[in-house]
């Protein structure tokens, strides 16, 4: 299925934008009003883009990790990125008791987002699973989702549309089939989804839900989390 790219979702708030200064010109003069428009335009799109990672990070609330903070999950990420030729992310963690994961920025500048109850109900195995399945999603739309998001509710009904269109429930069962090609474990992204079954979920906002691992539970984009555990114990 085709997704559309980070490009063309930041270009929709500049396309907006310019439209409205073009309008709004077009009266006075309109070589001016067209000129200002483009201008506008391409500041709002340049902006959007640079400013994306930042503004998601925010609205997860995650933080950066400091050094030595979590050693175990700090040597399984240098340890998959090693063998699999995968950059090093910046690690953040979100101070939640839900467990999940997310994995947003550029290709060659991504952030991983854990949170708190992810580190502390794990173990070893089932880190590292989890750990696999968010890398594996480097340059998989990540970036095109981290734009959306970061326009939260500026788009109004036609961010869900955005959304329908960049994901489907495959993308998130593919992600965790490639985990599963890293650690060659199934039951261990299974176990892990199993404790989360469990636990508390990260706090729904339609504009990010797309990004967790798990999610709200309440985001149609992403299929049931027992059927992603049936699906891994099959394999």
């Amino acid at each position: 299925m085709p997704t559309m790219s980070a490009s063309a979702i930041a270009a929709i708030p500049a396309l907006l934008v310019g439209l409205v200064v073009l309008i709004a010109l077009v009266f006075v003069d309109l070589i001016i009003a067209v000129v200002a428009a483009i201008v506008l335009g391409g500041l709002i799109f340049v902006l959007v883009q640079r400013t994306a990672t930042s503004r998601v990070l925010y609205a997860l609330s995650a933080e950066p990790l400091d050094d030595g903070v979590e050693p175990r999950l700090e040597s399984l990420v240098e340890s998959i990125c090693a063998s699999h030729g995968i950059n090093e992310p910046g690690l953040y963690v979100a101070k939640t008791t839900a467990m999940d994961a997310a994995v947003v920025g550029r290709s060659n500048d991504t952030r991983l987002v854990v949170t708190q109850g992810l580190l502390d109900r794990l173990d070893r195995l089932e880190l590292e699973a989890v750990i696999a399945r968010e890398l594996s999603m480097f340059g998989s739309g990540v970036f095109a989702g981290t734009v959306l998001a970061s326009l939260g509710g500026l788009l109004g009904p036609a961010g869900g549309l955005l959304r329908a269109q960049l994901l489907d429930g495959r993308r998130f069962v593919t992600a965790d089939f490639n985990a599963v090609g890293v650690t060659r474990y199934p039951p261990a992204l299974a176990a892990a989804f199993a404790k989360a079954v469990e636990s508390a979920r990260v706090t729904h906002r339609p504009a990010s839900d797309h990004l967790w691992m798990i999610g709200s539970g309440t985001d149609p984009v992403q299929p049931g989390l027992g059927e992603r555990v049936d699906a891994l114990l099959e394999l």
